[in-house]
C-alpha cells in the first residue's frame, strides 16, 4: 500500500470518528427517572390498612352506649342541681342553661336514640324539653324572676329524666370537686332548721 493510499484511509476515518462524535453530542440526554416517592398509609390499599388496625381492640356497641347513658345522665344531675339553687350562682344569674349543660344534653341523647332503641321516648323527651324551655333558663329570663317558682318543677323533670336513663331510682353521688353553691347551702340549712323546729315542738307536746 502506497502512501497516498493510507493518507487517504486515515483521513476517512478520522472524518468518521469526527462525525459519530458530533452525532453523540447534539443527541439529547436522556430523561432522568425521577425517585419514587415514599408509600403513604393513604394510598395503601384498604383491605391493608384493615389487616394492620384489626388487632386494636375498640369497645362494643354496649360499652359506648354505657358511657354514653353514664355522660348523659351526669350532665341531667348537673342541670338538675343547677334548676334546684334557681340557676343562680352567689345570688347572680348563671348560663348553665344557655349552652354549657344543653349542647352536651342533646348531643348525647340524640346519639343514644340509635344506640339504645329501646329507651329512644327518653332521649327524645330530653331533646323535646331544651327548644320548649330555653327563653326561660337564660340569664336575662332568671334575672326577671319571672320563672323562678318553675325551676323547682324543671329540676324534678329532670330528675326524671336520669332516673329513665339509668333505669335506677338510686339518688347520685356528688361528683368529687363539684362546689355546692351559696343558694344550695342556704336551702338545706333552711331544711334542717325546719326539722330542729318540728322536733322541738313534738317534744313539748
Amino acid at each position: 500500500m502506497d502512501g497516498n493510499t493510507k493518507a487517504q484511509l486515515f483521513q476517512q476515518g478520522g472524518q468518521i470518528i469526527s462525525d459519530l462524535a458530533r452525532a453523540l453530542i447534539a443527541r439529547p440526554p436522556a430523561p432522568r427517572k425521577e425517585p419514587e416517592p415514599p408509600e403513604s398509609p393513604i394510598h395503601r390499599p384498604a383491605a391493608e390498612l384493615g389487616a394492620k388496625t384489626s388487632n386494636i381492640s375498640m369497645p362494643t356497641s354496649e360499652e359506648t352506649t354505657e358511657e354514653l347513658k353514664r355522660r348523659l345522665a351526669k350532665e341531667l344531675y348537673r342541670m338538675e342541681l343547677d334548676l334546684a339553687a334557681g340557676l343562680k350562682i352567689a345570688g347572680k344569674p348563671c348560663d348553665c342553661g344557655s349552652n354549657k349543660h344543653t349542647l352536651m344534653l342533646e348531643a348525647a341523647a340524640e346519639e343514644l336514640i340509635s344506640q339504645d332503641p329501646g329507651n329512644a321516648s327518653v332521649y327524645q323527651s330530653i331533646i323535646n324539653w331544651i327548644p320548649a324551655n330555653r327563653s326561660k333558663i337564660i340569664p336575662e329570663a332568671i334575672q326577671t324572676g319571672k320563672y323562678a317558682s318553675e325551676y323547682p318543677r324543671m329540676a324534678n323533670e329532670f330528675k326524671m329524666f336520669r332516673k329513665g336513663v339509668l333505669g335506677s331510682i338510686a339518688e347520685p353521688v356528688e361528683q368529687p370537686g363539684e362546689m355546692m353553691t351559696l343558694e344550695m347551702a342556704k336551702k338545706l340549712a333552711s331544711e334542717e332548721a325546719a326539722k330542729e323546729v318540728e322536733r322541738a315542738w313534738r317534744l313539748e307536746e
